[in-house]
């Protein structure tokens, strides 16, 4: 079997928990017998591949062209949609004028014009007009098409796919791929460590809600490390959690993997207290190593982590605290590194991943494609 991979083209430019999935995965499947080429080519050559496989629901200035060509040529594809409705954090934390024009029109609303600005940044670094369409105009009309234009949907847990069906009224042939991390790189340390205080690993920026961490431990003598580098336009978020960090907050640059793993030994708790995350693949790599976990509710973080974690309020500093107060009392749920080892590998995503592929390729191309317009209008579908 040939897969062709369709990937944001940032994919290794702005890398996130995105490229490590994808990454990680597709070794997994090529450890499997199956060829997979991994392509971030507006204008990919389609011929001799059997299925095709996309990624982010939300990017639909690239994906939209891909699946007319894909159409076109007769070759199914899946979706992987990597998909969280962001209301909430629209509403409370999304920063400068994103922030205002969210909380202004709504967040409906808002998606559609975030998709128009959006297209119209790929217009001009491509130097393409590929994108540039009237179903851009529209997030969740164009959304819907994609989705009911794939064969099979590959969300990473049973909550993403109800949110995705509440969202859009699409119910597709659909295989649970859930995240995962790898436990040759992450595991408990070979000696016992001293560990001491709170890590938080990730892009610093609102969606990850770093401020209000630091908020909720300034005034204790308990001592955070925070680890990533300012996501894309968040410099100015960065600063502020610099400038209101107390002393005993230190920011370290971001890390490859390999270097993550002494970080995780010698910390008592990580916290991820974000908007939402489709788990967080640092909460599974954390666990790995010993840590206890301080999680977001937000997202499907309950289904992987379940009753092992502390879980916070991502809007109150308050909740933050006694949730990593709590965690530090409690230590490392037992078991949950065993059930992360057993549950959640790239080998079980890349079975997983595979079985939706022979399903795809029974199927054949869905009957709905995108070749019906979809009507220019900003406002948000029912």
């Amino acid at each position: 079997m040939r897969v062709l991979w369709l990937v944001r083209r940032t994919l290794h430019s702005e890398p996130g928990g995105d490229t490590t999935q994808i990454l990680r995965t597709a070794d997994a499947i090529r450890a499997r017998g199956v060829t997979v080429d991994i392509s971030d080519d507006a204008r990919p050559d389609l011929r001799g591949y059997d299925l095709a496989h996309l990624f982010h629901l939300d990017r639909l200035w690239e994906n939209t062209p891909h699946v007319e060509r894909l159409t076109a040529a007769g070759c199914p594809f899946v979706l992987s949609p990597i998909w969280w409705p962001s209301s909430e954090f629209d509403r409370a934390a999304r920063a400068g004028v994103q922030g205002w024009l969210a909380r202004t029109v709504g967040s409906r609303l808002y998606a559609s014009l975030r998709l128009v600005q959006r297209t119209a940044a790929h217009v001009v670094a491509t130097r393409s007009l590929a994108a540039a369409s009237t179903r851009m105009l529209n997030f969740w009309s164009a959304a819907r098409a994609l989705l009911q234009a794939a064969s099979v949907i590959l969300p990473n847990s049973d909550a993403e796919r109800a949110q995705i069906e509440s969202h859009f009224g699409v119910k597709r042939p659909c295989t649970v791929v859930p995240n995962a991390a790898d436990a040759t790189l992450f595991r408990l340390p070979d000696e016992p460590s001293t560990r001491v205080g709170v890590l938080s690993v990730g892009r610093i920026e609102p969606r990850k809600n770093q401020l209000a961490l630091i908020v909720a431990l300034r005034d204790s003598d308990i001592p955070l490390t925070l680890v990533g580098a300012a996501g894309r336009y968040s410099t100015p978020y960065a600063e502020k959690c610099r400038a209101i960090a107390g002393p005993n907050t230190r920011f370290l640059p971001a890390r490859p993997p390999e270097e993550l793993a002494p970080l995780y030994h010698r910390a008592l708790i990580h916290a991820c207290t974000s908007w939402y995350e489709t788990p967080g693949l640092v909460n599974l790599e954390a666990a790995l190593c010993g840590c206890a976990i301080v999680a977001t509710p937000g997202g499907c973080t309950r289904e992987y982590l379940g009753s092992d974690a502390e879980y916070a309020d991502p809007a109150e500093p308050g909740s933050i605290r006694v949730a990593i107060q709590a965690a530090m009392r409690r230590g490392p749920a037992p078991g949950l590194a065993a059930r992360i080892r057993h549950e959640f590998s790239w080998e079980n995503a890349a079975k997983r991943t595979l079985g939706a592929y022979s399903a795809a390729l029974a199927h054949g191309p869905a009957e709905t494609s995108l070749a019906a317009p979809v009507a220019p209008s900003l406002q948000s579908s029912p």
